[in-house]
């Protein structure tokens, strides 16, 4: 390397360096950021009785409705199924011993609920996805590809 090769050396070290500086200093005063549910569990008394928002319920005319998911322990799937707002609500999880199940939001009035799941991982074996309402199974999917994707649907005023 020549004489040219080490001044362009020098000249970027010395600008890297002088952007350092600039950059290292700052006004900006970063600090810890509080935990607003530690402050409040710090001014709860011990003995004082925790106050519990009620859980709203559905409306009568609103059928209980649940994604289950289940097949094979040990397989990684991720998906989304509907809600009641008409969006789409994401949830990923590993197979266990028992079925995961979710809860459906209907609302009192709903159209089609659907839901749509996948393996993550490629894994031999079972992915099964069912619609209950009132504990009926009223749809259900099922793949033992590697990469199996299930969708479901399900109208309930069909």
């Amino acid at each position: 390397m020549g004489c040219r090769g080490l001044a362009i050396l020098g000249v970027l070290a010395v600008v890297l360096l002088t952007l350092g500086a600039i950059l290292g200093r700052s006004d900006i005063d970063v600090g810890p950021l509080e935990d607003p549910v530690e402050d409040i569990l710090d001014e709860q008394e011990e003995n004082e009785p925790v106050q519990v928002q009620p859980v709203v319920t559905e409306p009568e005319n609103a059928a209980a409705v649940v994604l289950r998911v289940s097949g094979q322990q040990g397989i990684a799937y991720s998906g989304t199924y509907s809600i009641a707002q008409g969006g789409m609500l994401p949830v990923e999880g590993v197979l266990g011993p028992v079925p995961a199940e979710y809860g459906v939001e209907t609302g009192g009035a709903f159209g089609t609920i659907s839901a749509a799941f996948r393996k993550t991982q490629p894994i031999p074996g079972m992915l099964k996805v069912e619609l209950l309402s009132a504990g009926e199974v009223v749809a259900e999917g099922e793949s033992s590809d590697e990469w199996g994707s299930v969708e479901v649907r399900w109208n309930p005023q069909a």
